[in-house]
């Protein structure tokens, strides 16, 4: 599955999507000397390639998933981000150097799709505020303009839950009616609504421009 992008996109300036093994930082600085990396330093735990990782366009794929859906298939598509493409002047596609955040690509099909909801799954129960602080706290239910301030305030990192707040702000802006964030153990129960499974964002009356 391939994902379009913008070749211009900021992410391009400022690479922060680590990848590839952990490296020490002799050996990480002397491979971004031989073959133009940029690294970093990741949380502790040694030195990595970071990469660009632009916000996704579409998908290039879709009318074979659209298909596939209208004949009764059950679609796996977009994993992992899929691969970055850029068209060039001749209308051919490239492959760049980047990856593309899975969430905001399962966002971006799921609004070509006409999806009503989007589930997000993640290694936690529902979305925490203040976490890793001893004022932790779940939440599982969020009006969009309430997960956006705290986006804003920093609450959701951009390495941890940062990512799927802002795929379910996008996938509400867009036209969806719920995005679910919790684990694959509880995902049956946050379906069905059973309260305190997952963390809900459903859209409201929201004014335009106001989900960014």
């Amino acid at each position: 599955m391939r994902t379009r992008i913008r070749p211009a996109d900021p992410a391009f300036t400022h690479p922060t999507k680590p990848i590839g093994p952990f490296l020490d930082r002799r050996g990480a600085e002397e491979l971004a000397r031989e073959r133009g990396w940029q690294v970093t330093e990741d949380a502790g735990r040694g030195w990595r390639r970071v990469v660009p990782s632009p916000r996704p366009l579409g998908i290039v794929e879709m009318a074979a998933v659209r298909r596939l859906l209208a004949g009764g298939a059950v679609v796996l598509a977009a994993g992992g981000g899929g691969v970055a493409v850029v068209a060039g002047p001749d209308g051919r596609l490239t492959a760049l150097d980047a990856v593309i955040d899975k969430d905001l690509a399962a966002a971006t099909l799921a609004t070509a799709v006409g999806a009503d909801e989007l589930y997000l799954l993640t290694g936690v129960e529902c979305v925490l505020l203040d976490h890793g602080t001893p004022r932790q706290r779940p939440v599982h239910r969020m009006a969009p303009e309430e997960a956006a301030r705290h986006l804003a305030d920093g609450q959701f990192p951009p390495g941890s839950m940062g990512p799927k707040i802002t795929a379910a702000l996008a996938f509400l802006r867009d036209g969806g009616h719920r995005a679910i964030i919790t684990s694959a153990p509880l995902l049956r129960a946050a379906a069905d609504g059973v309260p305190g499974a997952g963390t809900r964002i459903e859209r409201s009356s929201v004014p335009a421009g106001q989900l960014t």
